[in-house]
Parts: C-alpha cells; structure tokens; sequence
C-alpha cells in the first residue's frame, strides 16, 4: 500500500559561499528552511517551462504579424499620392523612440 505522503529525496550540491549566503538569506526571509526554498524553486521553474514556451510561441506569432503589418503599411505610405507622408511617418515614429529612450534613461 502506497503512502499518500511523498517522501523527499535528499540531494547535496555545493555551492560558492556568496550563492549559500543568499539561499540562507532568501529562506530565512521566506521562513522556509533552504530545503524547502531550493525544492520550491526548481519546482517553479519546472513547471513555468510550459509557460514560457507558450509565451515564446506567443511572442514568435506577434513579431510575424508586426513584421507583415509593418510591410503593408510601408507600402501604403509609398503608394500615397501625398509623397511627403511616408517621410512623416518615419520621423513621428522617431520622436516616438526617442521619446521612450527618455523616459528609460536611455
């Protein structure tokens, strides 16, 4: 008969002492014990994998899709009668940028 209680496997690994300090550190905060707060975290990143796969994929389709509307758009602009719009575009988009590089600190 199997116990409904799963029974940890005890794994050693060494680490660089500032890397152990920070474990101490992080499970003292957490009130776990180091144990728990490493079997937490390879737990989490197991289980996120799925996630950012999806999240991979899902970034993949957007970038495709911007790429393709940006193509059509650039083609519109070229085929507009006013020749001074595609220009106009181009330099708001550049405000834009630099705008965002601003705010960053960039």
């Amino acid at each position: 008969m199997e116990s409904s209680m799963t029974r940890n496997v005890s794994i050693q690994t060494y680490l660089p002492k500032h890397v152990a300090a920070w474990v101490q550190d992080e499970a003292t905060r957490a009130k776990q014990s180091r144990s728990q707060w490493i079997g937490a975290i390879v737990t989490d990143l197991f289980q996120g994998q799925e996630l950012r796969e999806e999240a991979r994929q899902n970034a993949e389709f957007i970038k495709r899709r911007l790429i393709f509307i940006m193509c059509a758009l650039d083609g519109l602009l070229l085929a507009h009668p006013d020749a001074t719009l595609r220009a106009k575009v181009h330099e708001a988009h550049k405000r834009q940028l630099d705008k965002l590089a601003q705010e960053r600190g960039e």
